[in-house]
């Protein structure tokens, strides 16, 4: 992964903090944990039965929030991510669902894996590209990796005002989120996110507005979301491949 030069977007937290990942009593991801089951509902109420049976590569998998359930639904999944005890933390989720077959994980850069290209049907970029320095190089490799008329799902916070304050400032300041996760610097637009789509063969098909429950944050001690209108905190844009990528 190519990283920007920055005190912040300390990713080195996912390693560090690897043993919290599917630690229900842990606080570090709590947050993260909540927003994975939001999005997870959000792709079952998207595409449902599409994902049984179905090929799907996480990049940038984390613990395995996403991919281990995504298994238990039915689809074949290999989990990414440049952080090894992250990636031995989805296994033993995924050996403790009795999911090893199925579920799969690699230590890997999801800027550039040792995949072979055309051989998904979904592509995951969750909460990721908010991190990576050249958004362009995650693209090109998420289309790389789909078939043609393959979908990409992804997840991740706009370059505004409201999505700074309430992401680094609210939710790092007040503990949930651990601080130093994020450089608002690398937050994406969405209009620039479809044009560097564009430019790799993805078509976008939608792109879906979330915020906060604040309420609900207060009261569980993590974030939690809700479908929105509005995409000036965070949203989810879907996109196609239409051809195939070089």
């Amino acid at each position: 992964m190519i990283l920007a030069a920055s005190m912040k977007n300390d990713l080195g937290i996912y390693e560090r903090a690897a043993q919290a990942w599917w630690d229900g009593s842990d606080r570090t991801f709590r947050s993260l944990r909540q927003v994975k089951a939001f999005h997870l509902a959000e792709l079952d109420r998207l595409f449902g039965a599409e994902l049984r049976g179905a090929s799907v590569v996480d990049l940038g998998c984390g613990g395995g929030l996403l991919a281990v359930p995504l298994a238990e639904r039915g689809a074949s999944v290999i989990g990414l991510d440049r952080s090894p005890r992250s990636v031995q933390a989805a296994r033993e989720a995924a050996a403790r669902a009795g999911l090893s077959r199925r579920c799969r994980f690699t230590v890997a850069d999801l800027c550039g894996t040792p995949l072979e290209s055309g051989a998904f049907d979904f592509a995951l970029l969750s909460d990721v590209i908010e991190h990576v320095d050249e958004p362009a190089i995650a693209l090109r490799e998420a289309a790389r990796l789909l078939r043609p008329g393959g979908r990409l799902y992804l997840n991740t916070l706009n370059r505004t005002r409201r999505a700074r304050w309430l992401a680094v400032a609210l939710a790092e300041g007040l503990g949930y989120v651990p601080r130093g996760t994020h450089d608002w610097r690398l937050f994406v637009r969405p209009e620039d996110l479809r044009a560097l789509a564009a430019a790799e063969g993805l078509r976008c098909d939608a792109v879906l507005g979330e915020a906060p429950r604040l309420l609900a944050t207060l009261v569980s001690g993590g974030l939690e979301m809700r479908r929105s209108a509005s995409t000036a905190v965070s949203y989810t844009a879907l996109f196609t491949k239409t051809e195939v990528s070089a």
